[in-house]
């Protein structure tokens, strides 16, 4: 039984003659073959002959116009990529330059640079390397980046996949209460009445609407409550470490650094060239909507927050996220809302105001 038969495989395009006149060429036409295990078929012809046509047929990246594409005996059908995709892949002439990007790492940092500042071409190049030529500096990137940046994604998620969403946010919120800890600590002084409030209304809310006030689905595991705590302990890196790099560099360049730095460190872990996935239009919409919206905007605003407010008043409002992940989830998910999650809603908003207010309050003392 060969390995892979093409049979009478043919493909035609629609193409205009003239302004009024259409036709059908055929790209491909009647091409028949076999394939044993184990050895290699060449495919020999012109520029425009067809075999890239073909090629993208039998990888089921381009639909037949009529015949037959069977492996191991098995008819295969245009969609079918869970199981064609496990057995039949494309391998570039060239693939150093296939899978580079279109833009080198300075052209990704300039757009930001170039989009939310009046900085020249020259300015804004000296202000994405700069950073890296300070031996100080390069550090602490590189620290923010492994542990701040991908500490945070690699752990909340690790908790969930050990415990489930509710247990994995409250333990995560857990992060603003260490960064408060953190900074009195630091500036040697006690919490403030507003501050402990605060926190204490955000927390609850955030247990609210994690758990819509069923205790028991906080059942956890030991390794669920180990990721949990750590990644409330990324939350404080994340937030209180990169301080000084926000206020000489901003938060854009920042946030991109420790991207492509915690980036390319997971990518040799995690080897995604090695995981079956089916990138179709659907999956690529939203694919891009989680790096822009879910990680690069969220970061960039957060990490502006901190540079602005502090660390402190900065991971207490950033408690409203689960706010917005609740009304997303009632909007788009159909997901019922209690009155439970209206009492948490309340609690995690008016930090805000209480926050606001007493900042003001400070300020004109």
């Amino acid at each position: 039984m060969p390995l892979l038969q093409v049979e009478d495989l043919t493909k035609s395009f629609k193409d205009s003659f003239g302004l009024f006149g259409t036709g059908h060429f055929h790209a491909v036409e009647g091409i028949t073959f076999t394939l044993e295990a184990g050895k290699t078929l060449a495919i020999i012809g012109r520029n425009g002959s067809g075999k890239s046509t073909l090629a993208k047929m039998i990888v089921g990246i381009t639909q037949p116009t009529s015949g037959k594409i069977l492996f191991k005996d098995k008819e295969l059908t245009f969609g079918d990529y869970n199981y064609r995709a496990k057995h039949i892949r494309m391998v570039f002439q060239d693939p150093n330059t296939a899978f580079n990007p279109r833009l080198n790492v300075g052209q990704i940092l300039d757009a930001p640079l170039r989009l939310t500042t009046h900085l020249n071409e020259q300015q804004r190049n000296q202000k994405i390397f700069d950073i890296l030529k300070n031996p100080k500096d390069l550090l602490q990137i590189l620290l923010f980046g492994f542990i701040g940046m991908l500490g945070t994604q690699y752990t909340y998620f690790s908790a969930i996949q050990y415990s489930n969403a509710a247990i994995a946010t409250v333990l995560t919120y857990f992060g603003p209460t260490l960064v408060l800890i953190f900074m009195c600590l630091k500036e040697r002084r006690k919490p403030l009445k507003y501050e402990i409030i605060a926190i204490l209304l955000s927390s609850f809310g955030v247990f609210l609407l994690a758990t819509h006030g069923d205790v028991t689905s906080l059942q956890i595991s030991f390794k669920a409550l180990v990721w949990g705590l750590l990644s409330a302990l990324s939350v404080v890196i994340y937030t209180v470490q990169p301080e000084k790099l926000l206020k000489k560099y901003g938060p854009p360049i920042v946030v991109a650094w420790g991207m492509i730095i915690g980036g390319i460190f997971i990518t040799f872990v995690v080897k995604p060239w090695n995981i079956d996935v089916i990138f179709d239009f659907t999956a690529f919409f939203v694919f891009l909507l989680i790096v822009f919206f879910g990680t690069i905007v969220a970061f960039i605003l957060y990490l502006t927050g901190v540079n602005i407010i502090g660390p402190t008043k900065a991971s207490i409002i950033a408690c409203i996220e689960p706010v917005a992940a609740t009304i997303c989830a009632i909007l788009f998910l159909g997901v019922s809302f209690g009155f439970l999650d209206l009492i948490g809603f309340i609690c995690i908003i008016s930090t805000i105001f209480i926050v606001a207010y007493f900042d003001k309050k400070t300020k004109k003392k």
